[in-house]
């Protein structure tokens, strides 16, 4: 057992942390809501285009399967991960959102804030899952390399989990919220404690599936959640500034991967 391998998830789960702090701090929660969706968007395009589809075509690459065969399983495996997320969407009350000067229902805000924050936490706790595997990976190969994941990876945890934390701070149930927020900040060291408990080894069929589902979840939230809601706001200078500081980040990330 490597223990770095297991102390870098931790710290990259601490950013969960973090983000959660800040939003605590904050006290107008509307604008930070605000410059976090948009945020939260540009990060995901960058998780889809820097980290998830490169990694899916590595993966696809060491399996020996046909190039039609593989196509077939991971527009397959994207499409089972949006209708994952379509079924919440269905089986989820309240979230359906109307924007006016003045909210027309405060029951139906909170509603719709906890479906948002909701579908992140359920998509992002696979796709950290499968990011503490690769961090415990990298770690018991090269240990700088392990350290400048889970550094990339809790970049990429700090402005979700601010989006995260301000969709979440009005719900009243707070074992549900607490539940998730724990889930989040443990999910990456989760995946590497899987590797070292159960001494799994996954194989890359299996692995090109789950991050093709987790890649159609977090097309699903860029997309169907999070542009419609940038749309909403586009007039608030908070959302041109979340777009911003989300580019910035993504150069960071970039350098550090």
């Amino acid at each position: 057992m490597n223990v770095l391998g297991l102390i870098f998830p931790i710290l990259s789960g601490i950013f969960f942390l973090i983000g959660f702090g800040i939003v605590s701090l904050i006290n107008d929660k509307k604008r930070i809501n605000v410059l976090a969706i948009s945020l939260a968007f540009i990060v995901m395009i960058g998780i889809i285009f820097m980290d998830l589809l490169p990694e899916i075509t590595e993966v696809s690459y060491r399996i020996s399967s046909t190039k039609i065969v593989k196509i077939l399983i991971i527009i397959g495996s994207i499409l089972l991960g949006v209708g994952i997320l379509k079924l919440f969407d269905i089986f989820i009350p309240n979230h359906n959102h109307h924007h006016h000067e003045k909210e027309r229902n405060h029951k139906e805000h909170i509603g719709h804030q906890f479906h948002l924050g909701f579908v992140i936490s359920c998509s992002l706790i696979l796709h950290n899952i499968l990011e503490g595997i690769s961090i415990y990976i990298l770690t018991l190969e090269n240990f700088t390399g392990g350290f400048l994941l889970a550094m990339a990876v809790g970049l990429h945890n700090l402005p979700l989990s601010i989006e995260i934390g301000s969709s979440l701070e009005d719900v009243k149930n707070k074992k549900m919220v607490y539940g998730l927020k724990s889930s989040l900040i443990l999910s990456s060291f989760i995946g590497a404690l899987i590797l070292v408990l159960f001494k799994i080894e996954i194989s890359d069929m299996i692995l090109l599936v789950l991050l093709s589902i987790s890649l159609g979840m977090i097309i699903y939230i860029a997309l169907f959640e999070l542009l419609k809601e940038i749309y909403n706001y586009k007039t608030q200078k908070e959302t041109l500034y979340g777009i911003i500081i989300g580019i910035i980040l993504l150069i960071i990330m970039a350098f550090i991967d």
